[in-house]
Order: structure tokens, then sequence, then C-alpha cells
């Protein structure tokens, strides 16, 4: 090799080693779309003073709280704003359906950081109360509507959301408790034992179920329930799963039949990821329907208890790879408008009930607003920072 080699070598080696070094200044620079989409969200979507208490914004309120604990430097800022947004709303604050309590997390919050007071150790005391006196099914699972037994999935993560908050707040594992029992009831009604795979929905009677919403007579089979495995609702599960296996004692007895559980579920939706997105589908399992869209919101929630499975040692370490797939996808597939002010998460499918097939494929697709699902990809986020600690 000639000296003029080495000189091309040597200046190429400094043009790269520039290149570099000005890349990197450029990304230290760019704050990362989970810090764009967290920032955005607790100062224009959601700002504490609009907070509504229901189930949507409870998703992004966890969100929040999540961080909060992960990143000490964000805890005062989001101290802050559940404050703010809990102290208005302790006197309407209600759990008489399971869509209510779940915004209770954020008194639990109030207790965990020594900011509540009378009123919202109050409202708090109310909620949980109310809780306690909606309609359970024969096995002890809490309904989802008043007046009449039916057994939804979205319930589980619901009331999961405030039972855990409140055992962070007083240490006391009743509350853990609590919340294991409500997942092995309602699995009693919902879970198939093939796929680990969780139905939408199961009611007392197959008497036809009318409302505005689902699909008339899904409950009228002998089974009592809908035929169909829809993506968010197979999300709540995944997350209620992740979530109380990590503060329910190894030692209880219910731990290993939630953990066999969550490994089945995990292990059949690790095998129905799309491999060129890494989305999953608004019906998992139907990979081939041209009509089943690739959907943000469950892919967000089934990335996080992919994340945070593999973090706690209960999955295999390569679901993390899983968890990242899920996350890059959502960046480069549903997020639109990044570095402005019109940041939004696109593929979200619109609130759902119960039915069948065709009932979901007729779901619209919404690119804003929907704060649970916004709420869903900020949980992934800080799981996929956790697995970095």
């Amino acid at each position: 090799m000639s000296v003029s080699d080495l000189h091309v070598i040597r200046m190429n080696k400094s043009i790269l080693t520039l290149a570099f070094a000005l890349f990197s200044v450029q990304m230290v620079a760019q704050s990362p779309p989970s810090e764009q989409l967290f920032d955005a969200a607790i100062t224009r979507y959601v700002p504490a003073e609009k907070y509504v208490w229901n189930w949507r914004d409870a998703v992004l309120l966890k969100s929040f709280i999540d961080i909060a604990r992960s990143e000490p430097q964000k805890r005062e800022l989001v101290a802050d704003y559940v404050d703010k947004a809990m102290t208005r709303l302790a006197s309407k604050a209600h759990g008489v359906h399971p869509n209510g309590v779940a915004s209770a997390v954020g008194l639990a919050f109030l207790q965990e950081t020594g900011r509540n007071s009378m009123e919202t150790d109050k409202a708090l005391e109310r909620v949980l109360w109310q809780y306690r006196s909606i309609v359970r099914s024969a096995n002890g699972a809490c309904s989802h509507r008043a007046g009449t037994v039916e057994l939804w999935d979205d319930t589980v993560y619901m009331i999961g959301l405030t039972l855990i908050g409140s055992y962070h707040a007083t240490g006391d594992l009743t509350y853990v408790e609590e919340f294991a029992d409500q997942i092995l009831a309602h699995a009693e009604h919902l879970c198939d034992p093939e796929t680990g795979l969780w139905y939408h929905g199961w009611a007392e009677t197959s008497f036809p179920a009318e409302d505005a919403c689902s699909e008339y007579g899904w409950n009228t089979n002998r089974n009592h329930r809908n035929n169909e495995f829809w993506g968010r609702g197979n999300g709540w599960i995944a997350m209620s799963l992740a979530d109380v296996l990590d503060v329910l004692p190894q030692s209880d007895e219910r731990y290993s039949q939630i953990k066999d559980m969550f490994i089945q579920m995990m292990s059949t939706l690790a095998r129905l990821q799309d491999s060129k997105t890494g989305l999953w589908r608004q019906l998992p399992l139907h990979v081939k329907d041209k009509d089943n869209f690739l959907e943000s919101s469950c892919t967000a929630m089934f990335g996080y208890a992919a994340a945070k499975g593999a973090r706690l040692g209960i999955l295999p370490s390569g679901f993390s790879i899983s968890a990242r797939n899920a996350y890059e996808g959502i960046v480069k597939h549903c997020l639109v408008g990044l570095d402005t002010d019109k940041l939004a998460l696109s593929r979200i499918c619109a609130g759902t009930c119960i039915g069948e097939k065709d009932y979901y494929y007729a779901r619209s697709q919404v690119s804003s607003g929907e704060t649970y699902a916004i709420g869903a990809v900020l949980m992934l986020a800080n799981e996929i920072n956790n697995l970095k600690q």
C-alpha cells in the first residue's frame, strides 16, 4: 500500500468521524419521538385543566405515572399535573362503572407522592366503595354493565389501574390479590385455552344484549359470548397480566396461574406480529384478511407487555426485540407530524364494543385525539427505556 493510499484512507476516516459527530449532535439536539409525544400530551392534548374523568384519559394518566416512576426528573411535573387534575375533579370522582374506576389511579398516585388532601382521599375511598358495590357474576367477576351481568376484557384493565395504584400508595397486598382474583374470574369465561387469547365479552344469559354500540345478539349462542379475539381488548389483558405479575408475590398461589396464562398469550401473539412493519392487526389471528388493518393501539399494548415481561424475566429476552420492533413500527408507520405541533397517532381503531368479524372490520380508523392510544405508546416507550437500564 502506497503512502498516497494511506493518506486517502486517513482522510476518509476523518470524514466519517466528522460525519458521525455531526450526526450524533443532530440526534442529541432532536428529542426522540416519545419525548415529543409526552410533551404534546401533557401540555396540549390533555392539559390538567381539561382532564376528563373517564377511561380514555385514565390510560394516558397511567402512562404519565409510569414515566414519573422511571424518570425522577419528571416526577414533580407529573405530580403537579395529577394534583391539579384530581383536585379539580375530586367532587365528581366515581366508581359506579369500571370505566369510572380507572381515573382513580390519579387519586392513588397523590397518596403515593404525599400530595393528597382530605378531599382527594375521600374521593378515592368513595370510588373504591362504589367499585365494591358493582354487580358481580356468580364467580365474583365485576360486570361491565349495570342492570345485567356482562364481562368484558376492557373491565379488567380499568379496575386494575386503581387497584394496583392503591397498592403502590399503601403497600397493602389485598389490592393486588383482588386484582388477581378478578383476572382469574374473567378468564374463566373469556380466555381461550388453546391460544391464550381472550374473547371480547361474555353475558350471564343468552337473552339478546341490545345497546347503542355492540352488535345485536352477540351473546345469543350457547357460549353466551362473541367468537372473535379483538386486538385492543387483548391489549388490555396483556398489559394487565404484565402489571399484576410485577407486584403479585411469586409465593402467591395465583402467580403461577397468571404467569402461565401470560406466557401462552404472548407466545401466540409473537407469531402474529407483522414482520414487515412490527405492527399487529385489529383482529390478530386473521393475518391474511384484506379488511383487517394494522392497528397502533393494540401494537403498543402488546409491545408494552412483551417489554415488561422480558424485563421481569418472565418472557425470554427475545421478546424485547418484538417490543422494539413494535415501537419502531409505530414511529415509522403511525406517528405523523413529527417535529411539528400537528403530531398525531394514526391507525387507531375507534372506540369499540362487542361483535363478530364484520362488525370489527366496519370500525373506522382515527388519527388523533384518542388519549388511550397515546398513553399506550408512551407506556411502551417507557418500558423500552427501562429495558436499557
